[in-house]
């Protein structure tokens, strides 16, 4: 109920009322003489019985004699107010703070009828008919979430209206521990928010003020508001007191499943629409609405513009009877000595009208206990619920999955990030609006424009590529124009040109292998034999300190070092000479003899003391013709001369 002061409710109840009108349009200020009348109707519930998880959207239909344009989805308040011009002494029967009425009479304050957005607009003759709505009108628009699933409840609300620019107050109670558990996809925010109350035990609308509200409904709820027959014209009792013991909340009504707490019979039994619900949830509404009852009614009331959907209200009824007429047992007797009957209600649907006086009337309707009972279903019924149940439905939103003539298969995340198209002619993935994996039929080619990896997997065939590139590529066979790599490793590795800083296989073949170091061993492992492109030299390796090497000298001459415990002896070719160098002595050893042929020139300051040989005595010039000789064979059976 909207709050209003005392003074304003006294004038209220009086039966002389002169009502004031205004309304406020894009911030203009419309009196009442442009006013011709208004309607406003408003619910708690979208159907003719009470039911918790709503969000319907009051409309308002103003009639204007005004040639001012009126901008499409202005925003209209209307106001209503009473002139206190006329207000005595005599009936000023409230407290002076309470008084909201200026001196000089004028008018209560203004009561604000609600928000409503122009929806549309027909001229007839020289008056304008606006129908609007409020702004839960503009909740009905694909939820799109951008939220990481499982999310609370709380989070998906916040979204919700941080998307639409809804404020709420904290009549807004959502409990903390409720999720959503995956994207609901194909829903509206209306229903998302319907939803979300629902588990909360309430429905969603907006408030006078624009400001989102939820009315929580519960059974230990006292009236707001109490009306005696002097301030109703008509109350007619619809149906016998409705009233809930047992709760079901259907969280997949295709396949009627769903959660149940309490017990009772059709007629007590409130059916809730929960998609996130859970048996907590359904338990937790048994505890908030057992017990909740109302008597169905519909009244036709004098204006009372203060009063909502959603208030529970007392009347009071005049059943009394003469006594002639009490043909019935004392002790039967269930009715006051004075007739007059007090019965609690709730204001589901509510119609305002002002044509020159403010008239409202009032529902809360339910269905009849037979209609509560289950139908008996023919065999026809049952094959038509069934297929209902199993058939696949066009634009019918499953998980993200809708189904089309126009495109087939439709597959799509709630955030629109990603979505896949299956049809006769399409296979298509795409990526924030881009092709990621599709299926080109004319050209009969799969294709993929993102990245391929995978923790493991098997290719089986031939994979071709003018260029491949990894950390590590592993196989019996890779064959490839230009194959780079870090580590490549496999039985047999073909290719024009293979470059990379480490090749292992059993088998290289290929026209030129090109790489930074080509090695027998790993470095640090002894034994090794090392071929280096940076320093273009080839090195036989024992250990770190004893090893042989073959390299240029200047980029000109050839030369063969031996590296022993810090000692090095190299072989140089001098253009037709042969130079063997040693930093000690040289020893020639052979089991019979050394011999050497054609010209003899020792330099370098040998001594022939230091020759020596097996047999003693053999002339000086024999003998280094002999040591020489020798030397001339190991060097041929080296491969470094060629015999002669």
């Amino acid at each position: 109920m909207y709050p209003i002061s005392v003074s304003t409710e006294n004038l209220l109840r009086k039966r002389d009322r002169l009502w004031r009108i205004k309304a406020e349009i894009d911030g203009v200020e419309y009196a009442e003489d442009k006013i011709i009348s208004f309607e406003i109707e408003q619910s708690i519930v979208s159907g003719q019985e009470f039911e918790i998880g709503a969000a319907p959207s009051s409309r308002l239909v103003i009639r204007l004699r005004t040639n001012a344009e009126i901008t499409p989805n202005a925003k209209i308040v209307p106001y209503i107010a009473l002139d206190a011009g006329d207000l005595r002494w005599v009936d000023a029967d409230f407290a002076w703070e309470e008084a909201d009425v200026p001196w000089e009479g004028g008018t209560t304050s203004w009561i604000p009828l609600g928000e409503f957005y122009v929806d549309s607009r027909e001229k007839v003759n020289n008056t304008w008919e606006y129908t609007c709505y409020d702004k839960l009108m503009f909740a009905n628009t694909p939820y799109v979430s951008s939220l990481t699933y499982p999310a609370t409840m709380q989070a998906v609300w916040d979204e919700i209206c941080t998307q639409l620019g809804y404020t709420y107050d904290s009549s807004v109670v959502i409990d903390p521990s409720y999720t959503v558990p995956v994207a609901p996809t194909g829903y509206t925010c209306r229903q998302v928010m319907g939803f979300i109350a629902a588990a909360n035990a309430a429905s969603v609308y907006a408030g006078r003020d624009g400001v989102i509200r939820f009315k929580r409904f519960s059974a230990a709820e006292s009236p707001v508001f109490e009306m005696t027959p002097s301030d109703y014209i008509r109350a007619r009792l619809t149906n016998p007191v409705k009233s809930f013991s047992r709760v079901v909340v259907v969280y997949d009504p295709d396949d009627d499943l769903a959660y149940e707490a309490g017990t009772g019979d059709e007629d007590h039994t409130l059916y809730v629409d929960c998609p996130f619900a859970t048996q907590a949830i359904a338990d937790n509404l048994l505890v908030a609405l057992n017990g909740f009852a109302y008597v169905p009614v519909e009244m036709d009331i004098r204006g009372y513009p203060h009063l909502e959907p959603g208030d529970v209200i007392q009347f009071e009824r005049d059943e009394s009877m003469a006594w002639i007429d009490a043909d019935i047992a004392w002790e039967d007797a269930d009715f006051p000595w004075d007739g007059i009957r007090r019965y609690q209600t709730i204001i589901l649907h509510q119609k305002m009208t002002f044509r020159g006086g403010l008239a409202m009337s009032i529902e809360a309707p339910s269905k009849s206990e037979q209609q509560s009972e289950f139908p008996v279903k023919g065999t026809l019924t049952e094959a038509i619920d069934r297929l209902n149940r199993n058939a696949v439905k066009q634009n019918k939103t499953y998980y993200g999955v809708t189904i089309s003539p126009d495109y087939g298969l439709k597959v799509g995340r709630s955030d629109n990030l990603a979505e896949v198209v299956l049809n006769a002619d399409e296979f298509r993935f795409t990526v924030e609006g881009e092709n990621a994996f599709w299926l080109d039929v004319p050209n009969r080619r799969l294709k993929f424009s993102g990245t391929l990896e995978g923790a493991d997997g098997i290719f089986s065939g031939t994979i071709q590529a003018g260029r491949i590139e990894g950390g590590s590529i592993n196989a019996a066979t890779i064959t490839g124009g230009t194959i780079s790599a870090t580590t490549i490793t496999g039985s047999t590795i073909s290719g024009g040109s293979i470059s990379g800083t480490a090749i292992s296989g059993t088998i290289i073949t290929g026209g030129s292998i090109t790489g930074t170091t080509i090695q027998t061993n790993q470095s640090g492992v002894f034994p090794r034999i090392e071929l280096s492109a940076t320093e273009d030299f080839l090195s036989a390796y024992v250990s770190p300190s004893n090893y042989l090497r073959i390299s240029t000298l200047g980029d000109s001459d050839p030369v063969i070092d031996f590296y022993s415990g810090g000692f090095v002896s190299s072989m140089v070719q001098y253009g037709p000479t042969l130079n063997l160098l040693t930093t000690n002595g040289l020893n020639l050893q052979g089991s019979q003899y050394f011999r050497l042929s054609g010209p003899v020139s020792l330099n370098g300051g040998i001594p022939l003391g230091s020759i020596s040989v097996g047999n003693v005595g053999t002339p000086t010039v024999e003998l280094v013709a002999f040591v020489l000789n020798g030397l001339l064979d190991v060097l041929r059976s080296m491969r470094i001369l060629q015999p002669f």
